[in-house]
Formats: structure tokens, C-alpha cells, sequence
């Protein structure tokens, strides 16, 4: 007996389709949803039917499983998950590009414009497990050759998750996706600890695609930098200047709006502010991990060194005694929060910069103090 009535829900006036069971007319009542390769809109599930009919050069053969053709099983399934993760990144953006695009010509056409000025996208195409087999190889293989990472630090990058200085697969330039025609040309090798969104602006590139095997290099020279401390202060005191926010008031407006623990200590986004500019001028605008001048502002032509707030335990939230301003470019994802670890308390630790895992990443050993000859025996 049909128990499960449209009765037009779905749109369509007087429509009397009933369904026996409740999930077929969840179905029937799922909103079409636009192909990620064309313009038209089909139902949830009919879109695997309609891509096989109508763009089969695009849909994935059945992948076979290949076995690990390096000795060191673990070490070769770490690489080969990096290069998976950035393939389905590539993907994700590929369909964002093409939704964005879509909803331009539907937008264009409500309007009566043209849509031949418009780019053609170039469609996403996965590639197959032998050729993401040949990627992972090549990896693997440059990684077994290097001494430090491509950025010219002085620790190899180690294949193990919640790590600081982790391998990680940083794009060159951020405009082309990781592997241009299967291959490495935009790929640098780096510790997981200078792998975030911090870009240069103009070039879109990133903080080893910007400098290169100097990058290194260039985190020393900007730490004997001086610091002009009420310039920096004046500037991100306002919270907006030509109504675009300043870094310190927006850095910590996102933290507040979300962290709930944030809220729950600070009454107001305009009092957690205030703390932030206090801990700032605490810190003599220098990042705590590296000591380089956070002087990079909104209007920079790169965000590497402009100041981001960060929580030294991410597990404790944005609270005070938690807190500490570091510049964007050291501003890694701390693996603290996943369940893993949490569940040992040592792998936190690992993943999170401290100052003296700066100073082993860029070759500078600290200057210990010198006993006195005449002391204690």
C-alpha cells in the first residue's frame, strides 16, 4: 500500500505520486543538481547514469589496487596518501571553478548577456591508480635524495604524520594545480611547518615558490631586522583603514566568531581586540617562534609576515595564556585537535613550533651559557 504521498511537494502542481517507501520519495523530492561537466541539472541520483551516457571519456574505469613497489611499505603508502590528498584538493577546486562558472551563465543568460567573452574551464580528469603509482614514485624517490627540503632547510623532511617537520607537498605557484602533466615542475618538498594558505599576492605563489632554495635564508635575514614598534602599533590599532580590516583585528575577529571558548572569556570581539594589541606590544611585534618583525600589513604585496594569532594548544581554544602572535608564513595546522591525537599527548607536542625546532629547521644553534670556572664543584 503507497504510504507516502508527494501531494506537490516537489514542486509540480496536483502532482499524486505516492511511494511505498520513505526514501523513494526523498528521492523524488531531491532538488537537481547542477553537472559538474555541463550545464544541466540532474536528480542526485540519476547523475552517475547521466556522466556515463553522456560524458564517458570523464568517468572513472574500475582502479585496481597496486601494491608498493619500494621495500619500505609504510614509508611509500605515506607518500602515495600525500598524492592522493592533493589530487582530490585539485578536484574540489576543479568543481568549484565550474559551479562559480555556471552560475555565471545562468546569471548572464537571466540578464540577456553573451557568454562568449567567457573562458572555457578545462575539465578535471582523475588520473588512474598507475599513473598516481608513477607520481608517488618520483616523490618518494626525489624525497630519499634530499639532505634538508626544498626550501633549503637544514631537517629532512620525515615521513610521519603529526609532525612538525612532516613531509608535505607545497604548490610552486597556487594558479596551476600540484602535478602539471603528471609531473613534479610545481612541486617543492617541504616541512609541514612553513606549508599554509600565505601567499604573495601578485604572483600567487608560495613562501618556497616566492624564494625558492633561499627561503631559509631569508627567515635569517629578516630576524636581525629592527622593529619600528609604534609604527606597527599605530597602524593595527584601528580596526579598518580605507574599510578593508587590519590583520591584527581581523585575525583575532575570526578567532572570536569561532571559538566559543574565546567568547565564553571575552565579552566582546571589541575586548578580545584590545587583549590581542596588548599581547602584541608584549611581544615587541616579533613572532614568537622565529623572532622575524611582524611587519607585514594588508596592504604588503605578501602575507608571510604579517602577524597571525595562534593557539599554542589548539585543544584549549583561543583563551589567555594560550595565546601568542607568530608571523602567517609559521603558521601551520596543528593536528593537536584530530582524535588521534588526542589520544597521545606526545604526537601534539611533535606537531606544533617551538623555538628551538626553528632554530634546528634554519641551522642555528643557541648559544649556551658558559659555567663559571669557579663554580660550584
Amino acid at each position: 500500500m503507497d504510504r507516502f504521498p508527494c501531494l506537490g511537494r516537489c514542486g509540480v502542481e496536483d502532482c499524486e505520486k505516492t511511494y511505498i517507501w520513505e526514501k523513494s520519495l526523498r528521492h523524488h523530492l531531491a532538488p537537481k543538481l547542477q553537472c559538474t561537466i555541463c550545464p544541466k541539472k540532474i536528480k542526485p541520483q540519476n547523475m552517475a547514469a547521466h556522466k556515463r551516457k553522456y560524458h564517458p571519456e570523464l568517468v572513472h574505469t574500475i582502479q585496481v589496487h597496486l601494491k608498493s613497489p619500494i621495500a619500505d611499505k609504510k614509508a611509500f603508502y605515506f607518500v602515495k596518501k600525500k598524492t592522493r590528498a592533493c589530487l582530490r584538493h585539485d578536484k574540489t577546486r576543479a568543481e568549484a571553478r565550474e559551479r562559480k562558472r555556471a552560475k555565471e551563465i545562468a546569471r548572464r543568460q537571466a540578464l540577456g548577456i553573451g557568454i562568449e567573452d567567457m573562458e572555457e574551464l578545462v575539465p578535471f580528469v582523475m588520473p588512474s591508480n598507475h599513473v598516481k603509482q608513477e607520481i608517488s614514485i618520483k616523490i618518494h624517490d626525489r624525497w630519499s635524495d634530499l639532505v634538508g627540503d626544498d626550501a633549503g632547510g637544514f631537517v629532512k623532511p620525515v615521513l610521519e604524520s603529526f609532525n612538525i617537520f612532516q613531509l608535505t607537498l607545497e604548490r610552486n605557484c597556487n594558479t596551476p594545480d600540484h602535478f602539471v602533466d603528471n609531473g613534479l615542475s610545481n612541486i617543492s618538498l617541504v616541512i609541514l611547518g612553513i606549508n599554509n594558505a600565505a601567499v604573495h599576492k601578485k604572483n600567487n605563489t608560495s613562501l618556497t615558490g616566492t624564494y625558492g632554495k633561499g627561503t631559509v635564508a631569508e627567515l635569517k635575514r629578516r630576524r636581525n631586522l629592527s622593529v619600528d614598534l609604534d609604527a606597527i602599533m599605530t597602524r593595527e590599532s584601528k580596526p579598518t583603514d580605507k574599510r578593508k580590516d587590519n590583520v591584527v583585528y581581523q585575525s583575532c575577529n575570526t578567532a572570536y566568531k569561532r571559538d566559543k571558548k574565546t567568547q565564553a572569556q571575552f565579552g566582546t570581539a571589541g575586548e578580545f581586540f584590545t587583549y590581542g594589541l596588548e599581547l602584541l606590544r608584549a611581544q615587541g611585534a616579533r613572532c614568537a617562534i622565529s623572532d622575524i618583525p611582524m611587519e607585514g600589513h594588508k596592504g604588503s604585496p605578501t602575507s608571510f609576515f604579517q602577524p597571525s594569532l595562534d593557539a599554542i594548544d589548539p585543544t584549549l581554544g583561543h583563551v589567555k595564556g594560550n595565546l601568542r602572535w607568530v608571523i602567517l608564513c609559521l603558521n601551520a595546522t596543528d593536528r593537536a585537535k584530530q582524535k588521534k591525537a588526542k589520544e597521545n599527548p606526545d604526537d601534539s607536542k611533535k606537531s606544533r613550533w617551538t623555538k628551538q625546532k626553528f632554530l634546528q629547521y634554519i641551522g642555528v644553534r643557541r648559544k649556551r651559557k658558559l659555567r663559571s670556572l669557579y663554580g660550584n664543584n
